[in-house]
């Protein structure tokens, strides 16, 4: 059977892009289309390459689990090894599924019959159905997103003579909260946290009581989270006010260094605020 490079690159391209948006879906992972292309296309190069290696089967599934972190860390904001690593296992069963739909697909025409003209004819289809279901599923995500009714605030942080006012998401699932008070938590970029939050607070580093200035440790809390990524810390500060929308509530602010979760926003709300 003849294989042509570009056709497969385009299959291969077009299935990775499903598979990543689909895993994107189910994880509830933020994305955007150029990263899901970037994805993409590492794994359409490496299944063009591998054309060409003559490896252990051992080495080729090793070097195919790589790959598929790979993909992941391009496509998706995760955090750490584990977010990674979580994301390439769900890829990877999405990439079976849709595998086996595409077979079937194949096998519903030519594709088994013993002539060139089948061959030819039925990769021309699966290459078709390929990139019509990325096609499909890019212009799905932005229609979803202009649909799906994003609402905003306006949040004002104020600490001493500095202050920040900043576009916040309104986030159902952002129910973090501080375990003594049990006061909500803003969680806030930290691109856009520098105004607001003290400089040690915003270190994407580990911190120590000693990290911490005398003078503030009244307002500081150490917050546990847990999401899809798996199980952090985040550190807490109360500031002196916080406005949403010109009213006035008692949170507290956490910085986050995993920018790509906040819808194009600087902050995300407390389930509280909708």
């Amino acid at each position: 059977m003849t294989v042509y490079a570009d056709v497969l690159f385009l299959v291969n391209f077009s299935l990775d892009y499903v598979s990543l948006y689909l895993t994107s879906r189910l994880m509830s992972l933020p994305t955007r289309t150029w990263r899901l292309c970037v994805g993409a296309a590492v794994g359409a190069v490496y299944a063009v390459c591998a054309l060409f290696w003559q490896t252990p089967e051992a080495v080729y599934i090793a070097a195919t689990l790589a790959v598929s972190c790979v993909m992941c860390a391009c496509a998706y904001r995760c955090r750490g090894a584990l977010g990674i690593g979580t994301a390439a296992v769900v890829l990877f069963a999405v990439g079976c599924a849709l595998g086996g739909a595409m077979t079937a697909i194949y096998s519903l025409g030519d594709g088994y019959r013993d002539s060139v003209e089948g061959e030819t004819s039925t990769t021309g289809a699966v290459a078709i159905v390929a990139i019509g279901a990325a096609a499909v599923c890019a212009a799905a995500g932005r229609i979803m997103k202009s649909r799906r009714g994003v609402r905003t605030r306006t949040l004002t942080v104020r600490t001493g003579a500095r202050s920040a006012t900043m576009t916040a998401l309104c986030d159902s699932g952002n129910l973090l909260r501080d375990p003594v008070s049990g006061r909500g938590v803003v969680i806030v970029a930290a691109s856009a946290a520098h105004d607001i939050v003290p400089p040690e607070l915003i270190a994407d580093e580990a911190l120590t009581d000693t990290d911490i200035p005398p003078d503030i440790k009244s307002r500081v809390r150490v917050l546990p989270v847990s999401n899809v990524y798996g199980r952090g810390i985040l550190v807490g500060y109360r500031p002196d006010s916080i406005e949403v929308d010109g009213k006035a509530y008692d949170f507290f602010v956490a910085v986050s260094h995993e920018n790509g979760g906040f819808g194009g926003c600087d902050a995300i709300l407390p389930a509280e605020i909708t």
